[in-house]
C-alpha cells in the first residue's frame, strides 16, 4: 500500500485479497482519506469501497474500451475502415490488455514522440491521439479512470497549406504506375476536391455521366461537410466511364470498391514507408481549392465546391491570389 505522485495525480496502491486495486485522485489529501479508508476496511475484512467503484461488465483496458467506442461511434462513419486502422494501430501501441488507469500523460506525451519519430505529420499524429482521447473520455465518463490523461494538440500549419504542382502531381500518379485503381482515385480527389471518405463512400447513383456531375447528398458522416454537386472534368469523366464499363469495378454499388487501409498501402508502395499517406490525399484537396483560387474563381465559388461550412475556411487560401489585390488597388488609380 502507498501513495506515489503520477503527472499532475496521486495514485494510491492496495493490494486485498491477492489482487491490487488502484485509485488516482486530484490531490494528495484525497489520496490519503482513500488510503486511510482503504486500510481501515481491509482490518475489518470489507471490501474496499470508493466514490468510483467499478462494474465488472465496464471495459477495463484499452483494447477492450476502444472495442466500445468502435461499436457506438466510429463504425457508424462512412470511412470506418479507415478509422479501424488507426484504432488498431493506437491500440497496438498502448496494448490490448493495458489497463486503463495505467496510461498516464506522460504515456501519451512519449506516443507523440514515437508518431514524430515514425515521420508522422502534426495532422496525422492529432488524428490518432483523437482516438485515444476519445476512450479516455469513455473511460472516465464509466468511471474507470478518475483523472484523464493528455497531451498537447499538435499545431498544423495553417498559413501557406501544402498543394501538389503540376509536376508534383505527374510525378505521383507516374510512381503508382504498377495501381492504375490508386491513379484514379488520386487524380478524382486533385480534380474534383471531395475528401478521402466521401470519394470513397460515392455510390453510382451520385455519379451523373450525362450531366459531367457528382452529387454528394448526405454529409452526415463526413467531417464539416455540405451537400454538394461537384461538376466533372474532362480526365474525372474519362476514369469514371472507364471504371463503369470495367466488370471488375461497374458491378460494385460505387466506383471506387476499396478501403482506405487499401490505399494507405498504395501510397507506401509508391512514395516509401516515409511518406505520410493521410497528407498525400488530403493534400490533393488542398491542391484543388489551390486553383481554383489561383484561376481567379471568386471565393464564394470556390467554398461551395469545396463544401466548406464557414467563409472563413475558404479564406485560408485567399493569399494565393495576390494579383486581385493588385487589380483592386488599380481601380484606385483610374478613381476620378
Amino acid at each position: 500500500m502507498g501513495i506515489s505522485r503520477r503527472g499532475n495525480s496521486w495514485r494510491v496502491s492496495v493490494t486485498h485479497e491477492g489482487k491490487r486495486v488502484r485509485r488516482d485522485f486530484k490531490s494528495h489529501d484525497e489520496a490519503r482519506i482513500f488510503e486511510t479508508e482503504a486500510t481501515a476496511a481491509l482490518y475489518a475484512g470489507r471490501p474496499i469501497d470508493s466514490p468510483n467503484a467499478r462494474r465488472s461488465d465496464v471495459p477495463s483496458t484499452f483494447g477492450k474500451m476502444a472495442d466500445h467506442v468502435w461499436k457506438l461511434e466510429w463504425s457508424k462513419q462512412k470511412a470506418s475502415d479507415h478509422t479501424f486502422n488507426r484504432m488498431m494501430q493506437v491500440i497496438e501501441y498502448f496494448g490490448e490488455d493495458t489497463p486503463l488507469e495505467d496510461i498516464t500523460s506522460l504515456d501519451l506525451e512519449q506516443y507523440v514522440l514515437y508518431l514524430r519519430s515514425e515521420g508522422n505529420g502534426p495532422a496525422t499524429i492529432n488524428r490518432k491521439m483523437a482516438i485515444a482521447t476519445k476512450v479516455f473520455n469513455y473511460a472516465h465518463r464509466h468511471g474507470m479512470i478518475t483523472i484523464k490523461p493528455t497531451a498537447a494538440k499538435q499545431r498544423e500549419p495553417d498559413g501557406r497549406m501544402k498543394f501538389f504542382s503540376k509536376s508534383e502531381e505527374q510525378e505521383i500518379i507516374e510512381s503508382m504506375s504498377e495501381d492504375p485503381d490508386a491513379q484514379d482515385f488520386f487524380t478524382v480527389l486533385i480534380d474534383t476536391g471531395m475528401r478521402r471518405g466521401e470519394a470513397l463512400s460515392l455510390h453510382w447513383a451520385d455519379v451523373d455521366l450525362y450531366r459531367k456531375q457528382i452529387t454528394l447528398p448526405d454529409p452526415d458522416q463526413i467531417k464539416a461537410a455540405l451537400p454538394r454537386s461537384i461538376p466533372m472534368t474532362s480526365r474525372v469523366h474519362e476514369i469514371m466511364m472507364r471504371r463503369l464499363g470495367d466488370q471488375r469495378v461497374g458491378e460494385h454499388q460505387g466506383p471506387f470498391p476499396f478501403t482506405g487501409s487499401y490505399l494507405d498501402h498504395a501510397i507506401r508502395r509508391a512514395r516509401g514507408e516515409g511518406m505520410d499517406h493521410e497528407a498525400v490525399f488530403h493534400t490533393c484537396r488542398h491542391t484543388f481549392v489551390s486553383r481554383l483560387v489561383q484561376k481567379g474563381v471568386p471565393i464564394v465559388s470556390v467554398k461551395t465546391l469545396a463544401g466548406h461550412r464557414a467563409i472563413q475556411t475558404t479564406m485560408r487560401y485567399a493569399h494565393l491570389a495576390p494579383s486581385n489585390l493588385v487589380d483592386a488597388v488599380k481601380a484606385l488609380e483610374d478613381f476620378e
